[in-house]
């Protein structure tokens, strides 16, 4: 009885780190909620799983604000610009999308460019901020090994594009299932997902 109350008891460890990662969540929803700082924010939710994979795990709390701190002029910039980048990629599949219906030719062949600029995007996205907390601090660089990464890691990449893509896909669905994922990241989507990319970046980088 002593040996299933003991709180190595991987049903404890289970709960623990359940409630990890609820209260990491809301540290990031509630540090994100300025649209600017959302890079910072997932800059701290990857370092606090880092930590925690490493043993170096105090708190949610203390964790995540030392890294919120520590990282965010740097992962302010490249969150920036990875914002623009993905609105300006957002408005040209929309525009290019509305032109080429009915319409063979350009377009098309455009569209299809900035289909592959919107993969890269996804795949460089996946990294970049974990590459951050390596210590890099120049914008260019972490977006060419962010990308050298993806590619070599592709398996893993694919993986992480899916995980990361399925709130967007929600919200494009709509109806029932974004009624179901909406209480889902508002308690531990973001957070999860976070938690499960670690494990796949931890062999990446």
């Amino acid at each position: 009885m002593v040996k299933k109350l003991s709180v190595d008891n991987p049903f404890f460890d289970f709960m623990g780190r359940s409630g990890d990662v609820l209260l990491l969540n809301i540290l990031f929803l509630i540090s994100s909620i300025p649209v600017v700082t959302i890079g910072t924010s997932l800059a701290a939710l990857y370092q606090s799983f880092d930590d925690m994979a490493e043993g170096e795990f105090i708190s949610a709390f203390r964790n995540y604000t030392r890294a919120w701190k520590k990282h965010l002029r740097t992962s302010t910039k490249v969150w920036i610009l990875i914002l623009l980048s993905g609105c300006l990629l957002v408005f040209d599949l929309t525009f290019v999308g509305g032109m080429r219906r009915g319409t063979q030719g350009p377009w098309r062949s455009i569209g299809v460019g900035i289909g592959c600029l919107a993969v890269i995007w996804e795949m460089i996205f996946c990294y970049i901020f974990p590459v951050l907390l390596k210590g890099e601090t120049q914008v260019g660089r972490m977006i060419k090994q962010s990308l050298f990464l993806a590619v070599r890691n592709f398996h893993f990449t694919f993986l992480m594009v899916v995980i990361n893509s399925i709130p967007v896909i929600c919200f494009i669905m709509g109806g029932n299932l974004l009624a179901a994922a909406i209480p889902l990241y508002l308690t531990f989507g973001f957070g999860l997902t976070a938690f499960v990319n670690t494990f796949f970046l931890r062999k990446c980088i």
